[in-house]
């Protein structure tokens, strides 16, 4: 993916978090939520959970947000070396 392409999936996924961030807290309190593609994808218990949810979309977004429900997401990059 290109760093045009991964900075326009990051703000439809910012912008998808802003509008649904209320809502999120409240109702997903204490689990994982998974946002791709601008929309929220999957809530759960479990990180590998709401991933595997992800994973079964076609085509797999390369670019997803998954974060607990009740911390804010991490939008930079982090780079594993």
């Amino acid at each position: 993916m290109d760093q045009a392409t991964f900075e326009r999936a990051m703000a439809l996924n910012r912008e998808a978090y802003e509008k649904l961030r209320e809502q999120i807290r409240r109702d997903y309190a204490g689990q994982y939520v998974g946002i791709a593609e601008g929309r929220l994808i999957a809530a759960a218990a479990s990180f590998d959970e709401v991933e595997a949810a992800i994973k079964q979309l076609e085509p797999t977004p390369e670019c997803y947000l998954i974060f607990e429900a009740d911390d804010e997401p991490l939008f930079e990059v982090i780079d594993n070396f």
